[in-house]
């Protein structure tokens, strides 16, 4: 039975979502909440006794209550920056972005850009986010800003500091030799003292026991090509000991995997081989992006239980390529959404990244993939959860489980009519939809008004601190502006250059015909195959088998376009178009 004493809350009448139950016509139910967590999931009329007790309640007749979305990719150290840049490459984008090129922020800044990162989740139904934040400085005052601000205003936080002690920029390899010093200088970047890294962070980690309740740690080098092997070291030694969840940038670009060609030669140039030759591939490990993962790599962390942080939207504006999420769900990664910075996503929107989550499989298969509504919601629930550590608490509304909530407006364009509650969630809610959301049993946002924080104030402190940003950035920018056409000549080099996959559209189609065997057959362009070697880098790149070793056709390179043409032009006749190659435009 439930004291009367304790704070209780009951949502009545709404439907609720159920992972494994009915998607599209979600029943109607009463959720009772006692204290931080879930108490009953029951129909109307049961459990009246229990429901009496309520100490508030809200009507949720119209509504729909799905489980708290999980931001599992998120770096709010440049909220700020959102909408300042756009059609840059990863490493010229890094340029305008990372901390590390400005100057010490004010803690008023810190604070607000923090608050303001939450609040947009909030307001987008996410109630759980991993901060992967570059601390810079590396000091306990900005850490204590930042958290401080995360519990002033509600949201649940798996933190971590990006640590990392080879400071270059991912592409630094493969620039000219010739490079002046002064634009070098600006990529290679100040060097960091490696054990004082890991130090630093097992020092907060201690200071700061116990947190608040909705807030976590986790680990995160920024990623392995940015990292020694003993940092790797270190963090697999503190993850094991403190039993934390890790989160690393992984083959987020095809620099970043030709450079792992070059560093791992002892483990096949493979990162994921080298992260389980440190200790730092297992069920705590997840990795952010994964775009250039092998089939070969995507087994391994099947194998070792290792998950990924899916990041759709910045993927696609860093011209980083297109993930292979299909293939991992097949092989039974844990699969979580992330929104990513919003200088290079500009939103917090899990409803877009769900969207395009599942859109994006059909760049490189055109049959049914099985990436649908019901596992771009797992996603961005449950996935999210396993990756923070966090299954069995949060992701999914059950009794015993956190009750992060979130109210959905039925009454909304996007559910009229309502046919499938999970497909019109995906693929027509874009937020506007959100109105009641509930963080550990507490209402922080409740029809659409937030209610830890004061919005308006917050909007004016914003407004006071911008015009100082904007010209603290446009320095940056000009400051940086001298390397762009060396990154940007580095980067059209590399697209010559084979790494045994390929995650772009090949030819401005999705799939090429290829003879395989003495067949024409259609493959996707991001197969595997052997890579050639990459010329700026020192080290050799191993070669790996795929289907091009050994089954390459005995014609000639002009006598097979020639053939492509006449196949071309022998379709265009028969359907009655042709091509004006002269204006470029197709017509009849």
């Amino acid at each position: 039975m439930i004291e009367s004493r304790e704070r209780t809350l009951l949502i009545r009448d709404a439907r609720v979502y159920d992972h494994d139950g009915d998607i599209h016509d979600p029943p109607i139910r009463d959720i009772l909440v006692v204290g931080s967590r879930i108490a009953s999931v029951t129909a109307p009329g049961e459990h009246m006794e229990a429901k009496g007790v309520a100490t508030e309640t809200i009507e949720a007749r119209g509504k729909l209550i799905i489980p708290g979305f999980v931001n599992a990719h998120y770096h709010s150290y440049d909220v700020l920056a959102k909408g300042l840049l756009e059609d840059m490459p990863f490493d010229v984008w890094a340029l305008h972005s990372q901390p590390a090129y400005f100057d010490k922020r004010t803690k008023d800044e810190i604070g607000i850009r923090t608050l303001l990162g939450a609040l947009e989740c909030l307001r987008n139904g996410i109630t759980s986010v991993q901060d992967m934040n570059s601390l810079v400085p590396q000091d306990e005052e900005t850490l204590d800003t930042i958290l401080a601000a995360y519990d002033e205003i509600g949201i649940r936080v798996v933190f971590s500091i990006a640590l990392r002690d080879i400071a270059a920029l991912d592409i630094a390899p493969f620039l000219p030799a010739d490079m002046p010093e002064s634009a070098m200088a600006i990529v290679r970047g100040a060097p960091k003292d490696t054990k004082e890294e890991v130090a630093f962070v097992e020092r907060q980690i201690k200071r700061l026991d116990p947190l608040s309740p909705r807030v976590a740690w986790g680990l995160s080098p920024s990623g392995p090509q940015r990292s020694s092997r003993a940092l790797l070291e270190g963090v697999a030694d503190l993850a094991k000991r403190l039993e934390l969840p890790v989160f690393t940038h992984v083959y987020e670009t095809k620099a970043q995997t030709a450079k792992a060609r070059a560093m791992y030669g002892d483990h096949g140039g493979s990162i994921i081989r080298h992260l389980a030759d440190v200790g730092l591939l297992s069920p705590r490990t997840t990795i952010a992006h994964g775009v250039w993962l092998r089939p070969d790599e995507i087994a391994l962390m099947a194998e070792h239980g290792s998950g990924i942080a899916h990041n759709p939207i910045s993927n696609l504006k860093l011209k980083s390529g297109v993930a292979s999420m299909a293939s991992a769900l097949r092989a039974g990664v844990n699969v979580a959404l992330g929104c990513d910075n919003c200088s290079c996503g500009d939103c917090q929107s899990m409803f877009q990244a769900m969207k395009m989550y599942c859109l994006l499989a059909a760049v490189t298969d055109a049959n049914p993939t099985g990436v649908h509504a019901r596992e771009a919601m797992r996603a961005a629930t449950i996935g999210g959860a396993r990756a923070l550590k966090l299954d069995g608490e949060i992701g999914a509304i059950r009794a015993g489980m956190k009750a992060d909530l979130v109210l959905i407006d039925l009454d909304d364009i996007a559910y009229q009519p309502l046919n499938s509650a999970a497909r019109q969630l995906v693929f027509s809610e874009t937020g506007r939809g959100v109105e009641t959301v509930i963080v550990d049993g507490e209402i922080v946002m409740r029809e659409r008004r937030v209610t830890t924080v004061d919005e308006a104030a917050l909007r004016e402190d914003l407004a006071a601190l911008m015009p100082a940003f904007r010209r603290d950035f446009a320095r940056v920018a000009k400051a940086n502006a001298p390397v762009i056409p060396y990154l940007l000549a580095a980067n059209e080099r590399l697209k010559g250059h084979d790494v045994g996959l390929d995650r772009f559209v090949c030819g401005g189609t999705v799939l090429h015909t290829r003879r395989l065997m003495g067949h024409r057959k259609a493959v996707p362009c991001c197969e595997t195959r052997p890579p050639t070697p990459l010329i700026g880098i020192s080290a050799p790149i191993p070669a790996t088998r795929g289907l091009r070793a050994g089954v390459r056709s005995g014609r000639s390179r002009r006598a097979r376009r020639k053939q492509r043409r006449h196949a071309h032009r022998r379709r265009a006749a028969e359907s009655g178009w042709h091509r004006d190659h002269d204006r470029g435009r197709d017509r009849r």
